[in-house]
């Protein structure tokens, strides 16, 4: 167990071991020491997820509870492998929880069910929507596009899709994978919403001149993964498929933008006749480019993250934080995991006030405009 961290609006704690979940989520609710007005657990590692579900809808004590698991954790105080964070708001921080299942039958109807349902269920006017989704069973983009329908341009939405070898969501004492859990939020007190990612362009613009769904078949009227491994400089390179994905991970696609922004896009494998697959849908005629990703960019844009979460507070000092991670970027860091964390959290202040965050396997940031869904990015959502 680690220390629990308050503040006059939330706690935070992390444990590791078997019981985890309950020993997180007890201290948090415990040290925070009035009432709940959400509980927030993110887990990592092998755990009994129905005796976990419960053990965080126990510990808020009929409050709104909810998480998921992560390719890995931290806190204010560093990365945890293997264990739980969990984080305790007041009741300052006024919350709904809804969730659809079965949501691969349609994953844009199932992000628009939820969301409205859980602003509903809040019955105040919503400050932000967190998504706790899975990636693996679809398109991030519908999923974004099925929320926003709910909660309009005025509602930011931000969140990650559940990552580790079984992924799952938590709500309210249930546990479910084939599904998309929104938290819709009322507080009383200052909020904001940073999303940075970062790459280094190799090679040159190309356009998708074949696709289907989330697979793209050519680019440049050629097969897309001959292309993709020309542009990297890996043209004769022989990969085995566990090692294509070890290298795409580093390697995504990048859709330029106006303003000269650009959304990365994970490479999630090849397909075997020639086509690659990507986190979300890329259309034929789209223009794309080749990237890779840099160390110390990295650990920059951590911290830029941070920073435009923080400059949405006004004057407000941050008083806790919730940060959704690429597991895709923990993966390029290796080593320097700590020291992502380190440069994320240092920007909170010193001492850093409770801070939760998990790797995910896509995330989410929804300011402005209809699109919000990432791949390789930091999303921040910090509490004033």
């Amino acid at each position: 167990m680690r220390g629990a961290t308050k503040t006059e609006i939330a706690a935070s704690a992390a444990a590791s071991g078997a019981d985890a979940v309950g020993e997180a989520c007890r201290e948090a609710v415990g040290s925070l020491g009035q009432e709940v007005g959400l509980l927030l657990a993110f887990t990592s590692g092998d755990r009994d997820f129905d005796a976990a579900t419960r053990e965080m809808a126990d510990a808020a004590g009929g409050a709104p509870s909810a998480g998921m698991t992560g390719k890995g954790l931290f806190t204010q105080d560093g990365p945890l492998d293997d264990g739980c964070v969990a984080m305790a708001f007041d009741t300052k921080v006024k919350a709904a929880v809804s969730a659809s299942t079965d949501a691969s039958v349609d994953l844009r109807v199932a992000a628009r069910g939820c969301t409205q349902g859980a602003l509903d269920k809040l019955g105040a006017e919503a400050d932000l929507v967190l998504l706790f989704i899975n990636s693996s069973r679809g398109d991030i983009a519908d999923m974004v596009a099925g929320a926003y329908q709910a909660a309009g341009p005025l509602v930011p939405l931000a969140g990650g899709a559940a990552g580790g070898a079984e992924k799952r969501h938590f709500y309210d004492g249930q546990v479910s994978s084939d599904s998309i859990v929104a938290v819709a939020i009322a507080s009383e007190v200052p909020l904001g919403l940073g999303n940075t990612q970062t790459c280094k362009t190799r090679g040159n613009p190309s356009i998708v001149t074949r696709a289907e769904g989330q697979l793209i078949e050519e680019i440049d009227g050629r097969p897309a993964e001959e292309v993709y491994l020309e542009q990297l400089g890996f043209a004769g390179v022989a990969f085995d498929d566990e090692e294509f994905e070890a290298m795409a991970i580093t390697h995504p696609l990048a859709q330029p933008e106006l303003h000269g922004d650009m959304r990365l896009r994970h490479v999630l494998g090849r397909s075997g006749n020639g086509a690659i697959a990507v986190g979300t849908n890329i259309p034929a005629s789209a223009v794309i480019e080749f990237t890779e990703l840099d160390f110390d960019e990295l650990l920059a844009s951590g911290a830029r993250s941070v920073h435009a979460a923080l400059g949405a507070l006004g004057s407000s000092a941050p008083r806790a934080a919730v940060v959704f991670d690429c597991a895709g970027r923990r993966r390029a860091l290796s080593e320097g995991i700590p020291q992502e964390v380190e440069a994320i959290t240092s920007v909170l202040g010193t001492p850093a006030p409770p801070t939760i965050g998990l790797y995910t396997h896509g995330e989410i940031a929804r300011l402005r405009g209809a699109k919000g869904d990432r791949n390789h990015a930091v999303v921040t959502v910090a509490f004033g």
